[in-house]
């Protein structure tokens, strides 16, 4: 009987002190990286397809297709009233539209690289440094006027 009584106290003893000691652990605060010093969260989102027309001596020949895969901070992007993907389309329309030397019938010779740079570049001079990391090509191809939808 008295090795039960011994027993019990010793277990009511170690379950105290196990579960003072887990409360105090649990108090302390975490050695957590502050947030200002954590790489910034990226994440990647895909804009919709622009067509751009090509037009060669007043005539319609066809229409470039893009569409682009871009990396944002996902805590800058919170703090502005408008989507990076208005700027990305409107930039890439401008510039496809307007490059001269931008040849439908040469895609593969197109600097893909330059035009993603400049992207990049022009959205972050707008909307803020650090917002864009990196814009990708999703689809880039070419179709002549002929075998558009109608």
């Amino acid at each position: 009987m008295i090795k039960m009584l011994v027993l019990a106290i010793w277990v009511s003893g170690i379950t105290a002190f196990t579960s003072a000691a887990a409360s105090h652990w649990l108090g302390l605060p975490f050695m957590a990286p502050a947030a200002d010093s954590a790489p910034p969260l990226y994440e990647y989102r895909k804009t919709r397809v622009i067509n751009v027309p090509i037009i060669a001596d007043g005539a319609l020949l066809g229409y470039v297709i893009v569409q682009f895969l871009y990396g944002v901070n996902v805590k800058v992007a919170e703090k502005l009233n408008v989507t990076p993907e208005v700027f990305i389309m409107d930039y890439a329309f401008r510039t496809l539209y307007g490059d001269p030397s931008l040849d439908f019938r040469r895609l593969d010779k197109y600097d893909i690289t330059g035009l993603t740079i400049q992207l990049k570049n022009m959205v972050n001079e707008k909307l803020g440094n650090g917002l864009i990391q990196e814009i990708l090509i999703q689809d880039f191809s070419y179709m002549p006027k002929d075998q558009a939808p109608r």
